[in-house]
């Protein structure tokens, strides 16, 4: 798409600057968390909205929750561990160990998490318990491959990918936050997923509260190398 600029009676064409776009997450019904209090629930401190992002959760007040792209042209393949800012949207990821923890559920369907990297859903665990009292761990070592995230009520059923263009009803179903201060040498996301079909005047709450999961992408040992040589050599200019 292009904006076509008119001076006198000549037209340039100048191109479009790719836009990121938030698929809206609304109230939370009576008696369910919304996305501030499960982060405080889940990592402490007192969270701030800040636009679209909570900031200043945790213990130290360092922890912040940024929200990632949920579109952005062209959707690229979003790099699991140590991404760039705007270079992806959440709909496709790639390449990265991970550990995947289940946070909270607010819903009356069952709940399963799995992955699809192309031939189909893989199950990566089912949730047990609700709200905050929740289980379900996997690792997996998706190295080289590429998926979608996928929600599904146990077993089967009501299915929904993050790729918003296989599901029935053309919406998104997950966002996605990066989850930035925490003391670790991973990157950590919290997905957060809605389970019933159709618009907010459809019957769905379009909350985003159903299913939230954290993913921690492992750095290899040769990235942990470099960021041990990184961090020797900023401590070397330091001492200087």
């Amino acid at each position: 798409m292009k904006h076509m600029i008119a001076l006198g009676t000549t037209i340039l064409a100048v191109a479009a600057p790719a836009f990121a776009g938030f698929t809206t997450v609304s109230p939370s019904p009576g008696g369910e968390f919304n996305h501030e209090q499960i982060l405080e629930g889940y990592y402490g401190g007192d969270f701030s909205a800040s636009g679209v992002d909570f900031t200043g959760g945790g213990a130290g007040g360092t922890i912040s929750a940024i929200r990632w792209d949920d579109s952005l042209p062209p959707n690229n393949t979003l790099a699991i561990f140590g991404p760039t800012a705007g270079s992806a949207a959440d709909q496709f990821w790639t390449d990265g160990k991970i550990n995947v923890t289940a946070v909270a559920r607010f819903a009356g369907n069952s709940q399963e998490l799995g992955i699809d990297k192309g031939s189909g859903f893989e199950s990566l665990f089912a949730i047990g318990g609700s709200s905050l009292a929740v289980s379900g761990n996997a690792t997996q070592d998706l190295t080289g491959k590429s998926w979608n995230w996928i929600r599904r009520d146990e077993g089967g059923g009501t299915s929904f990918n993050s790729d918003e263009t296989k599901n029935a009803d053309g919406l998104d179903h997950m966002v996605t936050y990066q989850i930035t201060g925490l003391p670790t040498n991973e990157t950590v996301w919290l997905l957060c997923f809605e389970d019933l079909s159709g618009p907010l005047d459809g019957g769905s709450d379009r909350d985003f509260n159903d299913l939230v999961v954290e993913v921690r992408a492992i750095p290899e040992p040769a990235t942990l190398g470099l960021l041990a040589v990184g961090g020797l050599q900023l401590l070397r200019r330091r001492r200087r």
